[in-house]
Parts: structure tokens; sequence; C-alpha cells
């Protein structure tokens, strides 16, 4: 009886050693799977939005200033990931070239911008301010500020974020319905 009851230990031990390897195998699975997931989240796909019409883009730069290298180009729906770390005004985009850069951040959707090239008709009471970039400064001709008056027309080339980029400048689409003529 002692055997059987020695023989029945060991194999309540070994079923409780395999038990728990199982146990710490799933353990350490879940943690590697949180961690490449924490990975994975870290980053965010995020689009460039600029003309989409051929000879404009946006450019990569190694830094976060205009007078640095151009390191990359990206067009007008183009796709990059960013950590979202910001510096003055600019993100880190990862994926474009063989180093990570950086992108001035009124040129960046969070979705992919629609490409329409279609005639719109401004809809607001009052005029509207026409920007260089999305957020940006006036656009200004000669010394004068551009504005859209309502019913005037303007050709819109793509749509993100809440904003138009149209043949004058950028407009928040908000402001903007589709010609119906």
């Amino acid at each position: 009886m002692k055997h059987h009851n020695h023989s029945t230990t060991t194999s309540r031990a070994k079923a409780i050693v395999i038990l728990a390897l199982a146990l710490a195998m799933t353990v350490i699975g879940v943690c590697a799977g949180s961690t490449f997931a924490e990975e994975d989240d870290a980053l965010a796909t995020v689009y460039a939005f600029c003309d989409p019409r051929p000879g404009n883009w946006v450019s990569v730069r190694l830094k976060p200033t205009t007078s640095s290298q151009e390191i990359g180009r990206l067009e007008c729906g183009d796709s990059f990931a960013t950590d979202g770390e910001s510096l003055d005004g600019w993100i880190r985009c990862y994926g474009v070239g063989e180093t990570s850069g950086w992108v001035y951040s009124a040129f960046v959707a969070t979705e992919k911008p629609e490409l329409v090239m279609e005639q719109y008709c401004c809809v607001a009471k009052k005029q509207v301010v026409i920007r260089r970039w999305p957020g940006g400064p006036q656009v200004e001709i000669r010394g004068k500020k551009q504005y859209l008056k309502n019913c005037e027309d303007v050709t819109v080339f793509s749509i993100g974020d809440g904003w138009a980029c149209t043949s004058r400048g950028y407009i928040k689409a908000e402001w903007l319905e589709v010609d119906p003529f």
C-alpha cells in the first residue's frame, strides 16, 4: 500500500508540476501578448493631408524644423506611423525612409483624406477665412487678407479631419457644400 501511495503521490506531484508549467506558460504568453499589444498601441497610423495634385507633398524632415534636411515625401493620403511625440507643432514619423523623421502636424489627418476634385459652394452666413494650412495663418495676397464669401464657389481637392484643401487654401469643411450646378 505504501508503494501505491508513493506512486499516487508521485503521479499527483507530476500532474501538479505539469499544471503549474502549463499555467506559467499561459501567463507568459498572455504577458508577452499584452506587451506586444502595448507596443502596437503606442504607434498610431495617421495620414498626410495636403493638395493631392501632382507636385504637392508633405515633407518628412530629419529634425522638427523647415530648415532641416528633407528625408522623405508623403503624398495626400499616404499613411505613416507616429508615437504622438510632438515638438513645436511637429510630430514624429516612422515608416518613411530609413530613419524616423518629423512631419508638421497641420498636414496630418487622423483619418484618410477623401479625394474630392469638385466645385463646392460657401454656405456660411458671413465670409470664411482662407488659411495657408489647417488652423494656420490667413492667406494674404499682395497684403490683402483672403476670404470666401457666402455663395462663392471654390474647387475642393481633398477633405480631412474637418478641413477642405481648396484651390484658394484651407477652409473649414463645415462651411462648404457640393455646388448643385
